[in-house]
């Protein structure tokens, strides 16, 4: 069951995002769907999903941890983090996307429901502001920035 849904939230999410962009431009969209497409693998606890779509010389921070991360340390805290909590369900809404040619930069905000390992359920807030730059393969991630709101957990 927990999977149906997390499929249906995912396709849901897709197509809100979807709906969003629809006065967006082409770049803009494409940006927005790779951020999206992201966030499946993550979801989905693809450990590959640094090597997919984040470059290889990132830097990338949030509130989690004191110093920002390579993407090699970010696939290894993955590893160990992964495990230790399911995703039930996440929503990302987007503020911004600007595009200058093959660099663009991504506001949004994200909410995610999770459950540890004991079946504790948290409920996360956040803002992200990420960096993307666009080659062969498409769009990557060269950094970013995300912060829970505080919680009154």
């Amino acid at each position: 069951m927990n999977k149906l849904f997390k499929s249906v939230s995912i396709s849901l999410l897709l197509m809100a995002g979807a709906a969003q962009a629809q006065t967006w431009s082409d770049e803009q969209t494409e940006v927005w769907k790779a951020v999206l497409a992201s966030y499946v693998d993550i979801d989905n606890k693809d450990l590959n999903w640094t090597d997919k779509w984040v470059t290889e010389d990132a830097l990338v921070w949030g509130n989690a941890y004191p110093m920002p991360r390579t993407r090699a340390s970010a696939k290894r805290w993955d590893a160990y983090q992964f495990p230790l909590s399911d995703t039930l369900i996440a929503d990302y809404s987007p503020v911004g996307i600007v595009v200058h040619g093959s660099t663009a930069v991504v506001h949004y905000y994200s909410s995610s429901g999770n459950r540890n390992k004991e079946g504790k359920h948290k409920t996360t807030h956040g803002r992200c502001s990420d960096i993307m730059v666009k080659g062969d393969d498409g769009w990557k991630f060269v950094a970013w920035n995300c912060s829970d709101e505080p919680s009154d957990d």
